[in-house]
């Protein structure tokens, strides 16, 4: 299933320009620790199947469903028969839906679902749409890409509504300090809303009493909250965003870095420099290259 694996990183040939495929995987075959920037459900639908993600091993049942975000390390573990669905697409089509992008920054790395544990009915939910996609998908009927693409953003959109109304208990999601449930939603609700601001403005200078006072919050209870919902400071999610964006056009055109570093928002070029090299482990040049390699094994 694994086609092009430099390291521990995946690069996905999905076959088509739309950026999803789905296997119906009865391969008896382990597949080493890897990270790929697809977005990835598996779900059993004839015996288990182990994903390891760090220390943590995820012995799925039949019909559990795994929900691995882009860039985490996992492994897999076949039992000798079976059969499991594996859907992997790019997370583009939900980044172009602003709330979508806030969404993606919120989820833990990877969602749990199962039957017996779904008190808030998402899983039943997600299951009858995967139950869904696998049809269209297998028999490729008029427009069955179009509606296999609404299907995942009906998943996406009903897991947002279900962390807004804290029904998923993470430490990601819900305010661990306030014990009034319409006030978690309330703070969460406001949250979002200010990263899709962020979203729109990160090429801006964009300043943390700015978007508090968007948000309605002094700057001090602004920052509280925002680090209890998102898990991250106001200053990480703007670079994130940032870095983000200085990715995809160091991937996608011949700008020069100094170029790109004002283009994602950074006010100078050792700033770009000093936090794309914190958050990516590498510098811009290194990436652009590394970029251009894994593009060429693409082509071959």
């Amino acid at each position: 299933m694994i086609e092009i694996l430099e390291g521990t990183h995946e690069t996905i040939n999905y076959g088509n320009p739309l950026g999803l495929r789905l296997f119906h995987n009865v391969d008896y075959e382990d597949y080493p620790e890897h990270w790929h920037t697809a977005i990835e459900i598996i779900m059993p639908i004839h015996e288990g199947y182990n994903v390891i993600i760090g220390s943590k091993k995820y012995c799925l049942k039949e019909g559990d469903i795994l929900i691995i975000n882009p860039g985490v390390l996992h492994g897999l573990e076949a039992p000798p028969t079976g059969e499991r669905i594996i859907l992997q697409f790019s997370d583009y089509l939900l980044y172009s839906l602003k709330e979508m992008e806030t969404l993606l920054n919120v989820l833990p790395p990877v969602l749990y679902l199962s039957e017996e544990e779904d008190t808030q009915r998402l899983y039943s939910f997600v299951k009858r749409q995967m139950d869904s996609i696998i049809v269209e998908y297998d028999e490729e009927k008029a427009f069955f890409n179009a509606v296999i693409y609404a299907k995942l953003i009906e998943i996406f959109v009903h897991i947002g509504r279900n962390v807004i109304s804290g029904g998923r208990k993470n430490k990601n999601q819900v305010l661990r300090t306030e014990n009034n449930p319409e006030k978690k939603k309330e703070y969460m609700e406001t949250i979002m809303s200010a990263c899709n601001y962020i979203n729109q403005h990160y090429q801006e200078a964009l300043s943390l009493e700015e978007v508090a006072e968007f948000s309605g919050f002094s700057k001090f209870h602004f920052t509280r909250i925002f680090k209890q919902c998102m898990n991250m400071t106001f200053y990480e999610y703007l670079n994130q965003k940032r870095i983000s964006k200085a990715e995809e056009l160091l991937s996608t055109t011949g700008e020069s870095v100094t170029e790109i570093a004002m283009s994602s928002g950074f006010s100078s070029i050792s700033a770009f420099n000093r936090t794309f090299k914190s958050i990516k482990g590498c510098s811009p040049s290194e990436y652009r290259g590394k970029s251009s390699t894994d593009e060429m094994c693409r082509k071959k």
